[in-house]
């Protein structure tokens, strides 16, 4: 987005500057350097046994779990998702969709919307909705996961799907916020462009379709993750600029 005048004041007064990503550091007007959000690459990483995961959890055992976790509202882009689960659960019993987020009073319509879509379709046994993790430690849900998706129409930079990376779990993922830095497509998750439905009904079907790839994809994600994600990485690199600039002075 584009500053204001005392943001960007502010900005140029300063030693150095950090982006987030290469999209966020394209608006700013002064030089900066690129360090992505890490993650807890140790606590976000593949469970030994999913389905006694799963028990826990209350989920079904033995179906295919496709995820979508964050905000219930339009800028996440759950009903994009609701909508290509319509397409996609008909013809695929062996699936099932799990939706979870808080619903903060200004989006409950949008919510109750999206429950009445799947009603009418006359899908509830095979998509879940499920409230907001009260816990701090919501890494469990991604790891009962066979395949995640982050359909959103835009966002500041995007967690979810490295959480899910770093769980083994393949993603289909816009290229909203961070995600192009992020994914890598056609090895760890598939990108496509924002709202483009089609692309994304069909990216899901063929990772639904083909175990080998989403095994493929998983180890992929794993590894990339655990090797160039990790919150470490960023602290250290922070860290890094700090110790230059003492060094200066």
């Amino acid at each position: 987005r584009d500053h204001k005048p005392l943001t960007k004041w502010m900005i140029r007064q300063m030693d150095r500057v950090v982006a987030t990503s290469a999209r966020s550091a394209a608006f700013l007007e002064v030089p900066a350097q690129v360090i992505h959000h890490g993650i807890d690459a140790d606590r976000f990483a593949p469970h030994p046994d999913k389905g006694a995961l799963r028990r826990d959890l209350g989920l079904p055992e033995g179906k295919l779990l496709v995820g979508c976790f964050g905000r219930i509202r339009p800028q996440k882009g759950n009903d994009l998702f609701i909508d290509m689960m319509l397409r996609l659960l008909p013809e695929r019993p062996d699936v099932v969709a799990v939706m979870m987020g808080g619903v903060t009073d200004q989006f409950r319509d949008f919510h109750k919307g999206l429950l009445d879509k799947v009603a009418a379709a006359g899908l509830q046994e095979q998509v879940l909705f499920l409230p907001e993790d009260p816990h701090w430690d919501v890494s469990r849900w991604f790891k009962a996961l066979d395949l995640y998706v982050a359909p959103q129409r835009w966002e500041g930079f995007g967690l979810t799907p490295l959480e899910a990376m770093a769980c083994g779990v393949p993603v289909v993922a816009t290229r909203a916020g961070a995600f192009e830095e992020l994914v890598q497509d056609g090895q760890t998750g598939t990108l496509v462009e924002i709202e483009d439905l089609d692309a994304m009904t069909g990216a899901t079907a063929r990772l639904l379709d083909d175990g080998a790839l989403r095994a493929e994809w998983s180890a992929n994600a794993r590894a990339h993750s655990a090797a160039h994600c990790r919150i470490e990485q960023e602290a250290e690199a922070l860290c890094k600029i700090y110790r230059a600039l003492l060094d200066e002075a």
